[in-house]
């Protein structure tokens, strides 16, 4: 009940980190209901600090991202809630579904530990490659949805014009996007330094191979 922003955050933030850290004990319904809680508390608190709000929703990306693979998630239920946020034609609130998708794509972006949420970076990429084989278009669709709808009115209010910006720079972050090639296969440290022994090995056997001696003497 607490309406002070650092109190707000620190909160967001112990919330995400027991969620990750509990995962296997707890039900799925309750993971749901928590993030449906989560997205509803920022949507009912249009006047909450910027830091706060994007807290909250890395708290629930993290959570989605976490059920992306056990697909204890449903990130259709996801998308049909952003969707009805952007068919409300209310800036405040397409601007909200604007910063799910944000944050959404941030989480999901990186191959490497892109929240420090103790999870390895195989399951990171795991989780890259599931995000942008199964979800990815259906973000850039939304998107498109938004920048047609404005682009048929003539006259845009600073609002609106704002609104515009956010939704044509996710576009953008989309189209950018680092794609990992289906078979990708992500190092982990032990990988890398087996690969760094193998190759100083084969370049040591290149090396002090009786042709390569004789050519330099």
């Amino acid at each position: 009940t607490s309406k002070v922003d650092y109190v707000l955050f620190q909160a967001a933030t112990a919330i995400m980190e027991a969620v990750v850290r509990e995962w296997i004990l707890l039900e799925k319904g309750s993971i749901e209901s928590l993030r449906t809680f989560l997205l509803t508390y920022v949507l009912q608190r249009p006047n909450l600090q910027k830091y706060v709000r994007e807290q909250i929703l890395l708290a629930v990306a993290v959570i989605v991202k976490r059920g992306s693979l056990d697909k204890s998630i449903d990130c259709k239920s996801i998308f049909h809630e952003v969707s009805q946020l952007i068919s409300s034609g209310n800036p405040t609130v397409q601007t909200l579904a604007c910063s799910i998708l944000t944050a959404l794509l941030s989480e999901f972006s990186s191959s490497s530990k892109t929240s420090n949420i103790g999870l390895s970076m195989e399951f990171h990429g795991n989780c890259k490659r599931v995000f942008q084989e199964e979800d990815l278009r259906q973000i850039f669709m939304l998107t498109v949805e938004v920048l047609q709808e404005f682009s048929r009115r003539e006259n845009l209010n600073a609002q609106m014009s704002s609104v515009f910006q956010r939704y044509l720079a996710l576009a953008n972050q989309v189209l950018s996007w680092n794609f990992l090639p289906p078979n990708y296969i992500l190092l982990t440290t032990e990988h890398f330094y087996v690969i760094i022994f193998l190759d100083v090995v084969i370049m040591t056997e290149v090396l002090y191979h009786p042709v390569i001696i004789e050519v330099c003497k």
